[in-house]
């Protein structure tokens, strides 16, 4: 699978995060039976090395639980519980669910992980079905000199108030550009027509997040963008199949 196999694709958020708790194999179940045609979620590493899922750098917020990912070890971390009685996931757990299934897009939120990232998604042969992202776009510069053939997108600020200036758009492209991207991953709402097609004219794809409302979906459908970043998989299915 191939982000340009499809006029639009679906890229389920977390996983199918309406429907189980984000960014857990639940989640992602879900999100392969409602046909996502790409999981996305975020990815640490533990004090031990291990590379696993979740959102935040701690772990407050999804298990009750206060503590750095990068201070706990694996054995740590994976007793604690996101709900409904689901795990933190590991990477390689994440994989044996999901190859050959549905594709992958990881959001790197931390440094050091291009090495071992790029050495397992080679050893289980996922180059081709997987797109990285990132806020941190050095790492995304890592990753393209480790293997260029490995698809990466950068992330941008989520507002600002030159979001839709000419001279904005531009830096957003000089610097996926610079960073050999693939594509782009803006917040929805920093993203009109004009934004659409700059991105295509420089040979670009664009998906945007996170996008939950029919109208706004059928909107950037119509705008032309490339995927949607969504939590509501069925109903992004049901606007494309309107359209």
């Amino acid at each position: 699978m191939i982000l340009n196999d499809k006029k639009v694709v679906i890229i389920g958020h977390r996983g199918a995060s309406k429907v189980g708790p984000e960014n857990t194999l639940k989640s992602f179940k879900k999100a392969i039976e409602l046909g996502a045609d790409y999981i996305e979620f975020d990815i640490h590493k533990s004090k031990d090395g291990e590379i696993v899922i979740m959102h935040d750098s701690n772990t407050l917020a999804t298990t009750g639980h206060k503590g750095l990912i990068r201070r706990m070890t694996w054995e740590e971390l994976k007793e604690l519980d996101c709900g409904e009685g689901e795990k933190i996931p590991t990477l390689q757990e994440v994989i044996d669910l999901a190859k050959g299934k549905i594709g992958l897009q990881i959001e790197i939120k931390a440094k050091n992980l291009a090495n071992s990232l790029v050495s397992l998604l080679k050893s289980e042969n996922l180059i081709e079905s997987t797109l990285i992202s990132s806020f941190l776009h050095e790492e995304l510069l890592k990753i393209h000199k480790i293997e260029p053939n490995l698809k990466v997108a950068t992330l941008e600020p989520i507002t600002t108030k030159f979001s839709k200036e000419w001279s904005y758009l531009g830096g957003i492209i000089n610097n996926a550009i610079r960073y050999s991207c693939h594509a782009i991953h803006p917040r929805y709402n920093l993203v009109n027509q004009k934004f659409v097609d700059f991105v295509h004219e420089n040979n670009l794809k664009i998906n945007i997040w996170t996008v939950n409302s029919r109208a706004a979906m059928k909107k950037f459908v119509r705008m032309g963008v490339d995927g949607l970043i969504t939590d509501d998989i069925l109903k992004a299915k049901e606007v494309l199949e309107q359209i």
